[in-house]
């Protein structure tokens, strides 16, 4: 999409002074006690409306335009009268950043057996990863497939059972089993699992391909597009990065073709491994030859900022237990050009999210409902980057000495169209589930299961950054059961999915159900203070999967 400077600015200026209005009209009304009345759909719509617009410049974590619209989300926090609850008595979270960029020229992979080298091009064969240790790095190792890379013992399935990893590079496919339940799947998907598993094995490099299934959704020529986003990991206070695993000194990805030739001469082909995979079955074998990767990286230290405010509770007993609304603020910013647009807007992903959490900040203080637990509204950065900005406030919460007791996530909720349902990944592993359901039903709509299990959501958002701290959290997100027979909401989902996530497209111009999206966040309100005025902190459910994988404090 393409608009003059003159009438982004003019447009960005109008955006800027409803938002900037409507707060203060709110608070010239009489006050009630039901703050979800107070929520209004257009208040919503102005902050979507200043935050994905062309002037911020897609948001990109430490960038000029992410630090406007975290200037932005400030002043709404200070003009309701929230509490500042960022660093010196700011509303602003310094997350210490260092970005990894892959130097392209610098990148090489090489197989070598007793016949011919087959060398591999860079784009066409394979992505690199980035090296967060070192600027320049090169492994060469005998290479070993291991099927998903998972270890569940209670699943009873070991990819390692039959080989050593141990100074090898392993090529892994990645997700997991579809025949895992639908928590399993997401956890075992996850990447960081995989790479301690092969790190504490002794595997020296990964190699990592996709299911069938996920190159048809997310095709190699899409994965090369992007490849110029760079990779982020924060800081902790000796300066050094989070979640790297020296051992593992690089990390390529493979396309199809390209790794049918790692497979050449093993006892199975590509295509049976897969199909091995697509069955559920654990699988393990050496392939033959000798892999050399090398991958020049540049390293860039930098920073960006949670913006944090919080209502204070008003029981003595209970305001040091905290509440966290969080919905991340940052999108990709400008990158590769699509049809001429290199501006990455992210009006759904997540301009709709972070619309969403201010007015329901807002809705709380215009009401004259006070909640007994104090809650943390957090708009964070570097979501995009691998949930970073959230995982550094779970890390160093800035609650003066309190307890982080419940999360509820607002992240991209695709409000494309009205519905008559919506949906709250994680309601079944804590008690925070029955109070969704309670909340939706009271707002007219009922709570629905996840139609895309394959996306592995509950693992691919902020709330998992709280879940791996022990917290019980939400991930609230749009329904897909349609209001109006003439419109299909989850079509309309998947054809977001598989044409504008990501893309320069996800603007101001796609479709947004506003009047949905204030029910979504009028429900968000209702939750979070029935959890705040509740006596009873929030709990895992006994027996839980994530509550054993992720104990509480």
């Amino acid at each position: 999409m393409f608009r003059t400077a003159a009438m982004s600015i003019r447009r960005s200026a109008v955006a800027l002074l409803l938002a900037a209005v409507l707060p203060v009209a709110a608070f010239g009304q009489a006050t009630v006690r039901e703050p979800w009345t107070q929520v209004r759909p257009e208040a919503i719509e102005a902050h979507v409306r200043f935050l994905a617009d062309d002037l911020l410049e897609g948001r990109a974590a430490g960038s000029r335009g992410y630090d406007t619209a975290a200037a932005y989300v400030a002043a709404q926090f200070r003009q309701f009268g929230l509490k500042a609850a960022g660093d010196d008595d700011t509303y602003f979270q310094t997350v210490p950043l260092l970005e990894a960029t892959a130097v392209l020229p610098g990148s090489a992979a090489l197989l070598e057996r007793d016949d011919e080298p087959v060398k591999f091009e860079y784009g066409t064969d394979y992505l690199p990863g980035a090296d967060f240790l070192s600027t320049s790095s090169t492994v060469t190792a005998p290479v070993v497939f291991a099927g998903f890379g998972i270890e569940a013992p209670e699943l009873d399935y070991n990819d390692f059972a039959n080989i050593d990893v141990g100074g090898k590079i392993v090529v892994i496919i990645a997700g997991a089993p579809a025949r895992f339940a639908h928590n399993q799947r997401a956890y075992y998907s996850w990447d960081i699992e995989k790479y301690q598993q092969l790190a504490t094995r002794g595997a020296v490099g990964v190699v990592v391909l996709d299911m069938r299934e996920d190159a048809a959704r997310y095709p190699w020529e899409r994965r090369v597009a992007s490849s110029w986003i760079p990779q982020m990991r924060w800081l902790d206070t000796d300066g050094q990065p989070m979640d790297v695993f020296p051992q593992l000194k690089l990390r390529f990805r493979f396309n199809m073709p390209a790794a049918a030739r790692l497979f050449e001469g093993s006892q199975a082909t590509l295509e049976q491994a897969l199909d091995t995979a697509e069955a559920g079955t654990a699988q393990g074998f050496d392939l033959p030859g000798t892999l050399t990767l090398s991958a020049t990286t540049g390293l860039r230290r930098t920073q960006s900022t949670n913006v944090v405010g919080v209502i204070e509770g008003s029981d003595p007993r209970l305001r040091n237990e905290y509440i966290v609304v969080s919905g991340h603020l940052d999108h990709l910013g400008r990158g590769a050009p699509v049809n001429g647009d290199s501006i990455y807007n992210g009006a759904h992903d997540n301009a709709s999210g972070i619309g969403m959490l201010l007015e329901s900040a807002r809705a709380l203080m215009a009401s004259d409902v006070r909640p007994r637990r104090s809650i943390v509204f957090a708009a964070v950065t570097a979501e995009e980057r691998g949930l970073l900005g959230s995982d550094y406030f779970a890390h160093h919460p800035s609650t003066a000495g309190g307890r982080i007791v419940a999360n509820l996530n607002l992240d991209m909720p695709m409000i494309l169209g009205p519905t008559l349902d919506f949906l709250a990944h994680g309601a079944e592993h804590s008690s925070l589930g029955p109070v969704a359901r309670r909340a939706v039903r009271a707002q007219g709509y009922r709570l629905s299961p996840d139609n895309m299990p394959e996306e592995v959501i509950f693992i691919r958002s902020d709330q998992f950054s709280f879940v791996r701290q022990g917290i019980p959290s939400l991930y609230l997100n749009g329904g897909y059961v349609p209001r109006r027979r003439d419109i299909d909401v989850a079509a309309l989902q998947r054809e977001f999915l598989d044409t504008h996530y990501h893309e320069p497209s996800d603007d101001l111009a796609l479709p947004l159900d506003y009047p949905t999206a204030a029910d979504l966040t009028r429900v968000t309100t209702r939750i979070l203070l029935e959890v705040a005025n509740t006596t009873a902190r929030p709990a895992w459910n006994r027996g839980d999967f994530f509550a054993e994988k992720f104990p509480s404090p």
